[in-house]
């Protein structure tokens, strides 16, 4: 959803997107938000896509009985402050508690910017498709703040606590962070920011896995990740002309 302000006043005028069709979807504050988001609102080609992808990372689980799980981690901030990483970190380990998975190793962070390697696990046992449940629900609460909008698929914890996430990257121009299939980034340029979050497709992680250094430029990696996306559709329209 766009919100567009009145040059001549403070009366935001709300407007719907044109998901999938290369207009990019901004929040209440004049952000560019790219999401997995409201299905009624974006291409239903990627919404198939993702689906599918979906369907088969569970299917080639060869344990689809529920396990412990452990999703590999990263952050990257960019800032110095360390009271201000600390602060997101904390606050995403919040996030990460209230879909049931804690903090169960990590690696000291590297200063300069800000990076750190973490991993967390299930507190419970669960299948294939119940992490990317959770993962998904993430996804989705992030949507919902965007668009202040809140709906009981979120629980009011898990609301909570992706608000306290959201306010703490407001001092971070760029930031990635990748935990399991699960994307959540900002690039700002010229003074605007543009906020990623999605479950990745297969595709689209193949291409994280294969260019690690990615994690560090939010803005490439934002961009690698659409690219992905315009070529699924424009595959997609190519084998539709050609059964015309």
């Amino acid at each position: 959803m766009e919100i567009k302000k009145d040059r001549k006043s403070t009366t935001e005028r709300r407007t719907v997107s044109g998901g999938g069709k290369g207009r990019k979807p901004r929040d209440r504050k004049g952000m560019s938000f790219i999401t997995g988001g409201n299905p009624r609102k974006r291409n239903k080609k990627w919404i198939l896509k993702r689906r599918n992808d979906r369907f088969r990372v569970v299917r080639s689980d060869e344990n689809t009985q529920p396990k412990e799980t452990e999703l590999k981690c990263q952050i990257y901030l960019d800032t110095n402050d360390d009271k201000i990483s600390e602060k997101y970190y904390q606050n995403l380990l919040k996030v990460l508690e209230e879909q049931d998975f804690i903090l169960s190793r990590e690696n000291p962070a590297e200063k300069g910017s800000w990076l750190k390697k973490f991993w967390v696990k299930s507190k419970k046992t669960l299948s294939s498709p119940e992490v990317l449940d959770r993962l998904e629900k993430i996804e989705r609460g992030i949507e919902l703040k965007h668009i202040d909008k809140v709906q009981s698929e979120v629980d009011l914890n898990t609301s909570q606590a992706i608000s306290n996430l959201l306010e703490s990257t407001k001092d971070i121009p760029n930031f990635s962070t990748l935990v399991g299939s699960l994307l959540f980034a900002k690039a700002t340029v010229n003074g605007e920011p543009i906020v990623f979050a999605q479950t990745l497709t297969q595709d689209q992680l193949k291409i994280v896995k294969e260019n690690p250094s990615l994690i560090n430029k939010p803005f490439d990696l934002i961009n690698k990740m659409e690219e992905v996306k315009v070529k699924v559709l424009a595959e997609n329209k190519q084998k539709k002309l050609a059964g015309s």
